[in-house]
């Protein structure tokens, strides 16, 4: 037993030995391999650096940078070490800024435009502040567009010029505004009275300042009379500064083209409008049809006409509650205009007429004015080549009637009661229409005067000849 707990000891102290020597080069192996590479962008400049570090703070610190409160670490100084990733320093710059009140100082700033680093800075400018950025002048405007300089300078003076009237004094003032500028030139303002530029507006460099006295106006509104005082020289401007609206067509009277005076009275004209429908009729025509269900010189309504409807929207304009003018606005056919169709007969019938020298045939009959004449009568000299000749070429004389061919067929036979047959031979340029002129010799002559009954002899003349639509009313 002795021999063996001997074994066992030297086995176990081999066994302890062999595993520290393991843990301890575990322990080496951890430590090499816990070393990290850190990378710091310092601007343009790179600097590396390695080792095991807790916080971006160490790593700064053991690179031995010198940091400002002004400058940016990204990641933050607190935040621990980055493992891959590189750390920024964005550095801030320094600006050289010169006033009045604190002198020259140098400040340190991440910003890049003028505007913000002087509210950075605390620096309050005033409108009337001259600034130079690097010996360059920029208006106060132009404080946030201007990319931050090396070298900034702020002083405060002007001059400005004030007319009032007829005066005119020059000012040099530290003021802000217009206002502090006039109350500083010791000028007396009444609650009508206008400047120019307003009393508010910034004081700049070499700026004239106009002060415009008011005068009295009265001013007729809404059956109203209202006495006020106005600098404006402007109708219209008056009437605004008045409270009083001009709504749509509304006007002054005078108009805003005339310069106002003291004492002149401006009329507010209230327009308004409105609106009426009115109806005018759009008359129908009437249309002829034939037909043979109807004998000629017959007529009968086949559809009755109905008159259309034309819309108009009338635009009627009122000035102070008085129309003064209306004009149409817009119109439209409400209803279309139904057209009348007229029946004329076509169906001729063959009657008989009783004359002295027998009966005879008629197809048409129709009253016609009379009168007659002979060849001396119509116009012509007796020495004129066609003396006595009719359109038909037959001598004038008795039997011989002159018609208007588009009522009598031309060269067609009638019979007029108590003249007898006439042949339908000559055409005077008088006689139109349902007009006949009775043809005589000169010893037979007999002066006809009124109306008569023509009756149409036959035979019937081709259709083509006759005209079924001869005129109703008679010369």
């Amino acid at each position: 037993m002795t021999i063996l707990s001997h074994l066992l000891r030297k086995i176990w102290f081999w066994l302890l030995l062999v595993l520290a020597g393991m843990l301890s080069l575990g322990m080496v192996t951890y430590l090499v391999v816990a070393q990290q590479d850190y990378t710091i962008y310092d601007g343009e400049t790179a600097v590396s650096i390695s080792g095991r570090y807790a916080t971006v703070q160490d790593v700064v610190n053991a690179a031995n940078i010198t940091l400002r409160p002004e400058d940016i670490v990204t990641p933050r100084l607190d935040a621990p070490a980055p493992i891959g990733l590189g750390i920024q320093i964005q550095r801030a710059r320094a600006v050289t800024l010169r006033t009045e009140t604190d002198g020259t100082r140098t400040l340190w700033t991440q910003q890049n435009r003028l505007g913000p680093f002087l509210a950075e800075a605390g620096v309050t400018v005033q409108r009337t502040d001259q600034i130079f950025a690097s010996r360059r002048q920029v208006a106060y405007g132009d404080l946030d567009e201007t990319p931050l300089p090396t070298e900034v300078e702020i002083g405060r003076f002007l001059t400005v010029t004030i007319e009032d009237g007829n005066n005119q004094q020059v000012l040099r003032t530290a003021a802000q505004t217009v206002g502090a500028a006039i109350q500083e030139a010791g000028i007396q303002l009444y609650a009508a009275d206008g400047v120019t530029p307003s009393l508010g507006s910034w004081l700049e460099p070499n700026l004239t300042i106009r002060v415009q006295r008011s005068k009295p106006l009265t001013i007729h509104v809404d059956g109203r009379v209202i006495q006020t005082r106005s600098h404006h020289n402007n109708a219209q401007d008056v009437v605004a500064e008045a409270g009083i609206g001009l709504v749509g067509y509304d006007y002054t009277r005078p108009g805003p083209d005339t310069s106002l005076r003291a004492d002149d009275v401006i009329t507010v004209i209230r327009v308004t409008e409105d609106f009426r429908l009115e109806d005018q009729p759009i008359p129908y025509q009437s249309l002829f049809q034939p037909t043979d269900e109807l004998e000629i010189d017959q007529r009968a309504v086949i559809s009755y006409g109905e008159p259309g409807i034309l819309r108009q929207r009338i635009r009627v304009r009122y000035e102070n509650g008085t129309p003064v003018s209306e004009t149409v606005d817009g119109e439209w056919v409400a209803r279309e205009p139904v057209n009348e169709v007229l029946g004329y007969g076509t169906r001729i019938e063959i009657r008989t007429v009783d004359t002295p020298e027998g009966p005879r045939e008629y197809w048409r009959l129709v009253r016609m004015r009379v009168t007659s004449y002979t060849a001396a009568s119509s116009g012509k000299p007796l020495g004129h080549p066609t003396y006595g000749i009719t359109a038909s070429g037959v001598p004038a004389g008795t039997g011989v009637v002159a018609i208007d061919r588009s009522v009598v067929p031309f060269r067609s036979d009638v019979y007029v009661p108590g003249y007898g047959v006439g042949f339908a031979g000559d055409t005077g340029g008088g006689v139109r229409g349902r007009w006949i002129d009775l043809g005589y010799d000169e010893d037979e002559y007999v002066s006809w005067s009124g109306y008569v009954d023509v009756y149409y002899l036959t035979p019937v003349p081709p259709r083509e000849r006759i005209n079924f639509l001869i005129p109703t009313n008679l010369p």
